[in-house]
């Protein structure tokens, strides 16, 4: 085949190994093209989308006509369809790897669908370890599943404070690894070590009281977390349910439990006995004891309270339900509230009396009637950076962070104001010279913060993040691995096609086409997570190298080949590249850009086909 643009590989110094190299990367020079493109442009999801089908489009058309078609023309489809199958299981089977030690992050798509597989594999776990708790044994399957699509899981560091003495118990807990210990606060003592595969706040979580102890981590434990609200739904449509619960509220242990709360013989006998007929009756009962909210009393004061203005002339109706989420509490002198480096969950007003903040200086801070504090480390989901003890006896609030969160998607006028605070210089520079993080990533926190707010979810903790590549440590080589897995098939197929004398031109443009957007999506997805410009731009530039060299041993290997080993080696690039176009391309502009995916395909595959016009 000859024509105006063909490549005469014998005019490039005759060379089959520099045409294959220059080729090579030649198709490759677009990935730190794209990412170079994504440190100072960050285009909208429609325009990724549009970039990510278009060359979809286009290197559907390359493969198309320079591969499978020559392959047929020339009577072998068998070996071309036995390398597509095995370069589709390859790719698959290898892409599956990747992703599972930290290469998913690399694109939206792939995320997604590691999320998904996770999600499989949390069901399962969930199963084996809620049915080990013998309320739930003889749950339905059906049963089962509407309380499994509320659990939760968590992981939480040595050390850390899961909930206080005198905080709600909307939380079942179950171990999953590490280790728990109760504590009692009046004495700092563990009254109880909780093993894996437990459950803790039981009895609390079933009577709707307060917590009698502090649960604190030993070591890193992940937990399995219910919350009472799906748990008390589900009541009144399960029969089974609410005889496992009629017997526990009739059982001995839950007598002896609610007399540590101070409550009577005859009060808990009378709460017990209105349980069960309420629960029998109509599916529900009410809370053996109420939180101390304080409300009224916090509502005069919400003007004045001191360094945090969030609260000032709310409107009624949400000063209200701020009122009704916050805890009340006598604070003894002494007690420590938080030391320095804990993980922040809540954040304090003082209506009366004391507290001292202490940094490792010594340097100390007094804090006092109406003053807020710890609420930049609750609203960052950060660390405390000071530690926080009661000096006199002192009454205070607590808004912990998961009710600001669902305070947030509830209240417009409240929600407005924490998003104008999120961007505030004062919290930027607390993030900056307090918890050490860096510019760029305060910049893409706050956009994500926005994004929360504006669509009504929890606000992404700034650390650690779920996906953040510092807390994995091969997450960098996977990712790596995971675009060379995506390259490695054009670079096969560009250098057999040298050592056959000839590369089309539309094969060429398709796999350039493809590059850019690939790259451009990926390098912003890993900024995202916190990967640095030089490591990113490191990436492609190799992998362009990478390919050019794959190409160029490529041309010797197929010299003088067998054809059938020629359309074996395209049907495996063939496979494989039309196997991550579905995989992964077309979902990631899909999931970006919607309905505009399939005309920008369309494009992609007509420009591609013209530049086949040329040869």
């Amino acid at each position: 085949m000859s024509g105006l643009l063909a490549f005469d590989i014998s005019s490039i110094q005759g060379s089959i190994v520099w045409a294959a190299l220059l080729l090579g990367l030649m198709s490759a020079f677009s990935l730190p093209l794209g990412a170079a493109t994504s440190f100072f442009w960050k285009p909208t999801d429609r325009a990724t989308s549009f970039l990510m089908a278009f060359g979809s489009g286009a290197l559907l058309a390359a493969l198309t006509l320079d591969l499978v078609a020559t392959a047929v023309d020339h009577g072998y489809f068998y070996p071309l369809a036995f390398g597509c199958i095995v370069g589709g299981l390859l790719f698959v089977l290898l892409n599956e790897i990747v992703n599972d030690y930290g290469g998913f992050v690399r694109k939206v798509s792939t995320r997604i669908y590691h999320l998904r597989k996770q999600e499989y594999r949390r069901f399962k776990k969930i199963l084996s370890s809620v049915q080990k708790v013998d309320i739930f044994k003889e749950l339905s399957d059906q049963d089962f599943k509407a309380l499994a699509s509320s659990i939760k899981y968590i992981e939480v560091n040595k050390g850390q404070v899961i909930y206080q003495q005198g905080d709600p118990s909307d939380n079942l807990y179950i171990i999953a690894s590490g280790q728990i210990e109760l504590i009692d606060p009046k004495n700092g003592s563990a009254v109880k070590v909780i093993d894996a595969h437990n459950v803790f706040s039981w009895m609390g979580f079933l009577t709707g009281s307060t917590s009698l102890y502090k649960a604190r981590a030993i070591d890193d434990a992940s937990l399995w977390v219910l919350p009472r609200a799906a748990f008390m739904n589900l009541l009144p449509y399960s029969s089974t349910l609410r005889q496992a619960v009629h017997l526990w509220l009739r059982s001995p242990a839950l007598v002896n439990y609610l007399k540590q709360h101070e409550l009577k013989d005859k009060q808990v006998s009378d709460w017990a006995g209105a349980a069960v007929r309420s629960l029998m009756r109509q599916g529900h009962y009410e809370n053996v004891l109420t939180v101390n909210r304080r409300a009224e009393r916090f509502k005069k004061i919400a003007d004045k309270v001191g360094r945090l203005s969030l609260f000032g002339c709310l409107p009624a109706e949400e000063l209200e339900l701020i009122s009704s989420k916050l805890i009340y509490k006598q604070l003894v002198p002494g007690e420590a509230l938080f030391y320095k480096n804990d993980n922040a969950d809540r954040f304090y007003i003082i209506e009366q009396g004391a507290v001292i903040m202490l940094d490792d200086n010594g340097k100390t801070i007094r804090l006092g009637d109406n003053d807020a504090f710890g609420f930049m480390a609750s609203l960052t989901g950060s660390r405390h950076s000071l530690s926080a003890l009661v000096h006199t006896v002192t009454n205070a609030w607590m808004l912990r962070r998961c009710d600001l969160d669902e305070l947030m998607t509830e209240l417009p006028e409240f929600a407005r104001r924490v998003k104008i605070y999120y961007q505030c210089d004062e919290l930027k520079a607390y993030l900056r010279h307090y918890q050490n993080i860096s510019d760029e990533t305060i910049l893409n926190w706050s956009r994500k913060v926005q994004a929360n707010i504006d669509a009504g979810e929890s606000v992404t903790p700034v650390s650690p993040l779920v996906f953040d590549i510092n807390g994995r440590k091969n997450a960098p080589l996977a990712i790596w691995l995971g675009m060379l897995l995506d390259g490695i098939p054009e670079s096969l197929v560009i250098g057999a096609s040298v050592s056959q004398s000839h590369v089309s031109l539309s094969l060429i443009a398709g796999l350039f086409l493809a590059n850019y957007p690939e790259a451009l999506s990926s390098s912003a997805g890993m900024q995202d997570q916190g990967m640095k410009k030089k490591k990113i731009m490191l990436m492609w530039l190799s992998l362009m190298l990478i390919t050019g060299v794959i190409a160029a041993l490529g041309s010797l290997f197929f010299v003088g080949a067998d054809p059938s080993l020629l359309a074996i080696t395209e049907g495996l690039a063939a496979g494989a590249m039309l196997t991550m176009i579905a995989q992964t391309m077309l979902p990631e502009a899909y999931l970006k850009g919607g309905e505009t995916v399939g005309f920008s395909t369309l494009l992609g595959f007509l420009v591609a086909i013209f530049f086949k016009t040329f040869e």
